[in-house]
């Protein structure tokens, strides 16, 4: 699955880090976010319903369970990029269009 024209993720205050190594931990956590879901439009719903759902919207049942979902992939997908690197405040902002 090619989502990159649909998310951005930046690795954010990491100052100090190499651009190049910064560059990796980002393609890291894309490319696990990515495994995690079977097409595009699972990964958008998924997004869409955690961020309904964290600014306080009424979700359903099923959202609910999307939330989850795009949690466990972000956890994986930020243990994955932060593999071989040591930034304290560094976290990853990720954005869909």
């Amino acid at each position: 699955m090619e989502v990159a024209n649909i998310i951005e993720v930046t690795l954010q205050d990491c100052d100090g880090i190499e651009p190049a190594l910064k560059e990796r931990a980002q393609a890291r956590f894309l490319r696990e976010i990515e495994r995690f879901f079977p097409d595009e439009q699972s990964m958008i719903d998924a997004w869409r319903s955690y961020t309904d759902a964290a600014e306080g919207s009424e979700i359903t049942g099923e959202q609910e369970q999307l939330a989850r979902s795009w949690l466990k992939a972000f956890d994986k997908a930020r243990q994955a990029g932060f593999q071989g690197i040591a930034v304290e405040e560094a976290y990853f902002d990720v954005r869909i269009a």
